[in-house]
């Protein structure tokens, strides 16, 4: 190789000039696919197979009018922040009609959680206060009043029965049944048909007249009991709609009497209630607004941020300076909704892309913000891309002070403003190569018909990746150079052996990083698969413009003020760490005794560091990527402390013909397979108030159906149902216990469900009118069906149904370990519908006519988000070996010696998992930030030792001494790693300051790694080179021998017997 090079310098340097002209030209080549690149990532978009997302991606194609639910938390506001009436106005908008988010109430003012079954003091019921209550009523028009009112999708409440136009409250609830006609104050109907009273009444209010919700003259204690009648009434779903601190709170002034304290029991009992006068209370709710996401995109909205139109212009108004959908406020970026509707939204989908839905939705957040007054309304759980481009965006000033860090220590190590000059031109050239080749590679592969770069959160962090390896290979190129220059050389001269010796080292290491992160391409994740070409050829960017081209300017730049008289010497001057200081630290690491002390150092710090790695768990906090102070980390905690019973939803497909009685059967087994849960095991699955599972499914529906055909069965009749001849028009036998009918056979199921999707459940009596959007939900026919034989599709043949959906939903999905044996309890659960399947959970299985279903399988974003990031996690740790052992290929073709690749490769392996132990020691855990360092401190730290090993080995080749090459390790070597370990360190502590999670983690992380690398190549890869040495040398054995023999003597001397070893044997 270095005669290769030593060729090479000898043609290249000549012609400089020409290639200056083409890096000018390919620069300009660049600029297109750079464009390119730099498309927006969707935070929430994985591009990786895998059963689980397979699963949604059918869900999104065959149930495309799927909902989107917004959930707002809205809680009472402390009293100690609320305005009075008169002094109160909403937050007016700013002048282009967006929401003023720089002035809408804190988050912060929100009362303070209670403890459960406590409730809260104050205000008096806290959520369940007459006038907040009114103030969340109100909220309502400004939904309706919002553009994307028209894409809103009918809800049904579970407490009253009442179906809502998308937009659902507490309110709702409370006028629903104090208006006499929720299904709470209706007569039941038992499983066998027979009518049962109603739960409760809102005819006998005791003392009270019993007025409605909206009559003026209600007052709290109307409030006070209507919510223990709900609270008391079966399954308890009224709770549902109040925070966890939920609780009958003494008050001796009310007229209700309740059970103060204790908790609910799984009968409805309470147990260690004391009964006395209060009222209900807690401190937040929902407000739950739908929306159909078909009907989203007909009106030119787009779901998937990635898609959608990317909001960059920067505009200068009256309101401030607008950058994008942001707003500059007082030094800080608020956001700023774009002003968005249909028009404009259905052009841009035309042009390019439509409008995001996440910024109208955060519009609509604004704006029932802005008339906060005894509330405090926030959005959960949406908007994340909007906040991660927010705080993108704010950290630019540290971007900029971190560059401004970089300049001023590279100047220190440099010691010329054009030697800075040339590195960061150098580095501006580098980072445009890197994403103009991957976009012109984006741009080819995808002409081509097949897809290689996959953009991800890792290709974030990529340009870092480039800049550490571009001031890493431009001051080892320039610190040679000077070297040089020092010792005689001409400026030719110089350059020559620059790109002989510095280049051929700096081409290993590029091979060798690039070696690290192809093991990447071996991945079964597709954006890990990206990031590993994505990451070549930023390092090859490096290689050629850093490692070759920066010499080729310095040249440039001398011969110019050359001609000009200028002066060019290279003088003596001071670095960061004195020439003598490093040597010393070199050549004492070198020598025997030291190297073996360093040895049993970092044994003794590897053992523990090593325990430490083993215990890392994996998981998903939010604060480890966001700003723990922004509104949407906030939201995520107020979820997890307020609402931790209510999950996110989850869904389970079934594929199959779903049609069959067996599987109808398995829905109601599977149900009470998941109310059993392991000790030990993690309960991830939403309950009910009072302890039972949640699930939403079709046997729920067609129960509702069947009773509300027993009370009304006028709708079934006009669809083909025949209520006084037997088979009832299409074979459907009764069950013989009643009025329902037998589910056991298909005939029926096959009537209800073609009514369900055909007519919705019609509401009589108790039973809920549940329209036919809500049975989409959950099945589709295969094909159209005869409205008036339900039981038949357009064409005269039994209607078929391949897909079902069951609905649930997942508590804390960021908590990976419970999210991991939430799951396999799952599974074990699912046996009721597994056991019908011939598919197995990676793949659907061939229909059979012994079992009805071809596939079963978990999906939903929580489990979507905990699969890909789990994935992600153990692909990048397995390519953290495979990289190891590419390295070392690499290593020992390019050195010729498997001992030296050992030498090289070991300490780097060692920093590795003194970086993980670091990790456990804080507190840390896995996730795709801290794993993704730890792949690429194998990356970037061979760099440093490969560097020590090469210079090395250059003195060796010249005939040098194991001392003298130690020496020679200690000078440009030296300088060049402790110059470039000092600007990355410098620089990543910068990023470290940043509040938003992602860069804080990264650039602690990153700082330490680059330290340890530092300490990894000068102490530990020199101390291993002497061991080598001594051992190549025979001086080992020598040394030791002598130190025993010492050792004899003076044992001796002290007239104590001593005990002959292997060296007199040997």
């Amino acid at each position: 190789m270095g005669k290769g090079f030593h060729k090479f310098s000898k043609w290249f340097v000549p012609h400089k000039k020409r290639v200056h002209i083409a890096v000018f030209f390919l620069s300009l080549f660049m600029i297109p696919g750079a464009l390119t690149a730099l498309q927006p990532i969707d935070m929430e978009s994985y591009e990786m197979e895998s059963p689980e997302l397979t699963a949604q991606t059918i869900i999104n194609d065959e149930f495309s009018n799927s909902e989107i639910i917004l959930g707002f938390v809205v809680s009472a506001r402390d009293p100690e922040f609320v305005p009075s009436l008169e002094e109160w106005s909403p937050v007016p908008t700013m002048s282009d009609g967006a929401p003023d988010y720089s002035s809408l109430p804190d988050v912060g003012e929100m009362v303070e959680a209670g403890k459960p079954w406590q409730g809260i003091s104050a205000p008096k019921g806290g959520i369940v206060n007459l006038t907040v209550l009114q103030e969340l009523d109100a909220k309502k028009q400004i939904v309706f009043d919002h553009v994307l009112a028209p894409a809103l999708k009918p809800l049904v409440n579970d407490v009253t029965g009442h179906q809502y136009n998308g937009v659902m409250t507490l309110s709702d609830i409370f006028r629903g049944f104090m208006n006499g006609t929720s299904i709470l104050t209706q007569p039941g109907i038992n499983s066998l048909g027979i009518a049962t009273p109603a739960p409760t009444n809102w005819t006998d209010c005791g003392v009270l007249d019993c007025l409605e919700f909206d009559d003026p003259n209600v007052t709290q204690d109307h409030i006070d009991l209507a919510a223990l009648r709900m609270a008391d009434a079966p399954e308890n779903n009224f709770l549902r709609w109040l925070s966890l601190d939920r609780g009958f709170f003494p008050d001796i002034n009310s007229l209700q009497t309740g059970p103060i304290g204790g908790e609910l029991q799984l009968d409805g009992s309470w147990a260690n209630a004391i009964q006395g006068l209060g009222r209900w209370s807690a401190s937040s709710t929902w407000l739950l607004i739908q929306y159909d996401s078909a009907k989203l995109e007909e009106m030119g909205w787009e779901v998937i941020w990635k898609d959608a139109h990317q909001e960059k212009a920067v505009k200068f108004t009256d309101d401030g300076v607008i950058i994008g959908g942001y707003r500059l406020d007082d030094g800080s970026l608020v956001v700023h909704p774009p002003r968005y509707n249909k028009t404009v939204c259905q052009e841009l989908q035309d042009a390019s892309g439509g409008c995001s839905s996440e910024w109208s939705y955060m519009d609509l957040e604004g704006k029932l913000r802005s008339s906060d007054r005894t509330t405090i309304t926030l959005l959960v759980g949406q908007g994340v891309n909007v906040e991660v481009n927010r705080e993108l965006q704010s950290s630019a000033g540290l971007i900029i002070l971190m560059g401004l860090v970089i300049i001023g220590l590279l100047y220190i190590s440099l010691r010329r403003w054009t030697d800075v000059a040339i590195v960061l031109v150098a580095l501006g050239a580098a980072l445009l190569w890197m994403q103009g080749m991957i976009g012109h590679v984006a741009n080819l592969t995808g002409w081509l018909g097949f897809a290689v770069i996959a953009r991800s959160q890792f290709s974030n962090l990529l340009p870092i990746l480039v800049l550490a390896l571009g001031i890493d290979d431009s001051l080892h190129a320039l610190h040679r150079y000077k070297e040089e220059r020092k010792n005689g050389a001409t400026t030719t001269a110089a350059t020559e052996v620059t790109l002989t010796r510095v280049g051929r080292a700096i081409m290993l290491t590029s091979l060798t990083t690039m070696s690290a992160f192809a093991a990447n391409l071996f991945s079964d994740v597709a954006a890990l698969r990206s990031f590993g070409v994505e990451a070549a050829l930023g390092i090859l960017a490096a290689f050629l413009l850093t490692g070759l081209w920066v010499p080729l300017i310095r040249l440039s730049v001398d011969e110019w003020m050359t001609k000009r008289k200028k002066d060019i010497s290279e003088r003596q001057m001071t670095h960061l760490v004195s020439e003598d200081l490093l040597r010393k630290i070199t050549t004492t690491c070198g020598k025997a005794t030291p190297a073996l002390v360093v040895a049993f150092i970092a044994a003794l710090i590897t053992i523990p560091a090593a325990v430490g790695m083993a215990q890392l768990e994996g998981d998903f906090r939010v604060e480890d990527f966001l700003d723990e102070r922004s509104d949407f980390a906030r939201g995520v905690e107020i979820v997890t402390d307020r609402f931790a019973d209510e999950g996110e939803p989850a869904y389970l497909l079934i594929e199959g013909d779903v049609l069959d009685p067996d599987v109808y059967a398995a829905i109601d087994i599977f149900r009470t397979e998941m109310g059993i849960l392991p000790e030990g095991v993690a309960d991830k699955i939403t309950k009910l108030p009072n302890g039972d599972i949640d699930i939403l499914a079709l046997d729920e529906m067609v129960f509702a159906a069947m009773g509300s055909l027993a009370l009304d069965s006028t709708p079934f009749e006009a669809a083909g149902w025949l209520s006084d001849v037997e088979g009832h028009g299409m074979n459907c036998s009764d069950d013989g216990a009643g009025p329902l009918l037998d589910l056991t056979d298909r005939d029926c199921l096959s009537f209800f469900y073609g009514f369900l999707v055909l007519h919705g459940v019609p509401g009589v009596g108790p039973i809920p009118d549940i329209p036919t959007s809500i049975v989409e939900l959950y099945i589709k026919p295969n094909v159209e069906l005869d409205p008036l034989k339900p039981w038949q599709d357009i064409n005269g043949n039994p209607a078929e149904y391949d897909r079902m959906l069951i609905r649930f939903g997942m508590t804390s999905p960021e908590d990976f370990p419970g999210m991991g044996e939430g799951l396999e309890e799952l599974w074990r659960d699912l046996s009721a519908f597994t056991n019908l399947s011939t598919g197995t959970q990676e793949a659907a299985g061939e229909e059979s006519e012994e079992q009805p279903l071809t596939w079963v399988m978990v999906t939903g974003r929580p489990v979507t988000r905990y699969i890909a990031s789990d994935a992600m996690q153990n692909e990048m740790q397995s390519s953290l070996i495979l990289g190891s052992l590419f390295v070392f290929i690499t290593l020992s073709i390019g050195f010729k010696s498997f001992k030296q690749a050992s030498i090289t490769l070991i300490p780097i392996l060692l920093v590795v998992v003194w970086l993980y132990g670091l990790m456990f020691a804080a507190g840390s855990s896995l996730n795709i930030v801290t794993v993704t360092i730890a792949t690429i401190s194998l990356g970037v730290g061979i760099d440093y030792c490969i560097h020590v090993t090469e210079r090395y080995r250059e003195s060796r080749e010249k005939g040098q001494s194991h001392n003298e090459a130690l020496v020679a390790v200690g000078g440009a070597c030296s300088l060049a790693l402790i110059g470039s370990a000092a600007s990355d360190i410098a620089g990543f502590s910068v990023i470290a300051l940043s509040p938003m999670g992602l860069f804080s983690n990264f650039g602690i992380y990153s700082a330490a790694m680059i330290a340890l690398s530092l300490v990894a190549s000068l102490v530990l890869t020199t101390a291993a080179l002497g061991i080598l040495a001594m051992l190549m040398e025979g001086t080992f054995r020598h040394e030791m021998k002598n130190k025993f023999t010492a050792f004899q003597e003076f044992r001796k001397m002290q007239n104590q017997p001593s005990t002959s070893v292997y060296f007199e044997q040997e």
